[in-house]
């Protein structure tokens, strides 16, 4: 088995919206606020984790092909079949017996480039009964127009040439498919968005300036 080739997707992560991937706060504050940002430990400014970018990416592809380890579960195909290119780009979920080689994908954590100002958006619930507001809360988002740098590195190996990948009736192979399928992935990712409470009109993202090996890439 022998690496042949490597792609690196590089570009920009706009914020449409207000957008929140989920930190830790390790002191007590009273009074503070109830869910906050992830924040990067020494500058303190947002960043997007590239595990919660490559979780999303696979997520959106196992809802779009029907790809769950098992009925009722909610862990990640770990089927580690041949033919299933969520295995074998992201890797078979704890499944360490398959023949599909290393993961694929490096997603790397997206730092800030601009804006970046954090925001406290208070919610509540209603009561039906009552019609009155209950149960208030405060999140923390980061505001729309912020930047990310995006970048990820795509790698094809020598058994990758048995792979195939269909969009909009057209079939790709090898490493062609392995591309189109994680810029599928990127795409059903904007369409959706990112991080958490994204019903209610958080983490609408999009994607700018994408480069292949310093090529213009659309999705």
């Amino acid at each position: 088995m022998k690496k042949i080739k490597g792609y690196t997707i590089k570009g920009k992560i706009k914020l449409l919206s207000g957008t929140r991937i989920g930190g830790s706060d390790t002191a007590l504050q009273i009074g503070g606020v109830d869910n906050i940002c992830i924040k990067h430990p020494v500058t303190l400014e947002p960043y997007l984790p590239g595990s919660s970018l490559k979780g999303k990416m696979r997520c959106e592809m196992e809802q779009a092909l029907g790809k769950f380890s098992g009925n009722n579960s909610n862990e990640p195909c770990g089927c580690g079949r041949t033919d299933c290119l969520i295995c074998r780009i992201f890797g078979p979920h704890k499944n360490m017996r398959h023949e599909l080689g290393p993961t694929r994908i490096i997603v790397r954590d997206a730092s800030l480039t601009s804006g970046g100002e954090i925001e406290i958006k208070t919610e509540n619930m209603i009561d039906r009964q009552k019609g009155m507001a209950t149960n208030p809360r405060q999140s923390e988002r980061v505001v729309s127009g912020s930047e990310f740098d995006f970048a990820l590195r795509l790698s094809e190996w020598d058994i990758d040439s048995e792979c195939r990948y269909t969009v909009d009736g057209k079939e790709y192979t090898a490493g062609a498919a392995l591309l189109e399928f994680v810029k599928d992935a990127m795409r059903k990712m904007q369409a959706s968005g990112i991080g958490s409470s994204v019903s209610r009109g958080y983490g609408h993202i999009k994607f700018e300036n994408l480069t292949k090996d310093g090529e213009a890439f659309e999705l």
